[in-house]
């Protein structure tokens, strides 16, 4: 089992950024690369069970299931259920916690998978290089043009 970790400090409140993390369907809006992301059925974004739809630039259609959300904790769970990447059972979970010194958000990405054989260094080093932190300066980018400090 690979184990992928990222972390960054968003110049939000946990309760700014939390509102835009909590919604599974806002992916898009966050994610570099992100073509489309709707949540299949009727289900809300913030619904254990909620599928995400997500199309991807360079990967093509990625469904997501949410297996967890608390809104004590601000932290959501969730798995990759079908996707055309070299990986297996992958989980992952978002968690955010408050920056007293400045109001602000730290927030921690960690993931962890299985890669097909010949794909795990090139999987293992781009999700913490090229998935999380472009997702983290995107957060950043939201956040400081809403004006979301406090």
């Amino acid at each position: 089992m690979i184990h992928v970790m990222a972390s960054s400090v968003i110049p939000a409140s946990v309760s700014s950024v939390w509102g835009l993390i909590r919604d599974f369907g806002s992916l898009g809006r966050w994610l570099p690369g992100v073509k489309s992301c709707v949540i299949e059925g009727d289900d809300p974004g913030d619904r254990v069970g909620a599928v995400r739809r997500l199309e991807m630039g360079d990967v093509g259609v990625i469904r997501e299931q949410l297996l967890a959300l608390s809104d004590v904790d601000h932290a959501v769970t969730f798995s990759i259920i079908e996707s055309a990447l070299p990986i297996r059972n992958y989980r992952s979970t978002i968690a955010l916690l408050p920056v007293t010194d400045g109001n602000r958000t730290f927030i921690r990405w960690c993931g962890q998978f299985e890669a097909a054989a010949g794909h795990a260094a090139g999987m293992e080093a781009r999700m913490p290089t090229h998935i999380y932190p472009p997702a983290f300066n995107r957060l950043t980018d939201i956040m400081t043009a809403a004006g979301t400090r406090s």
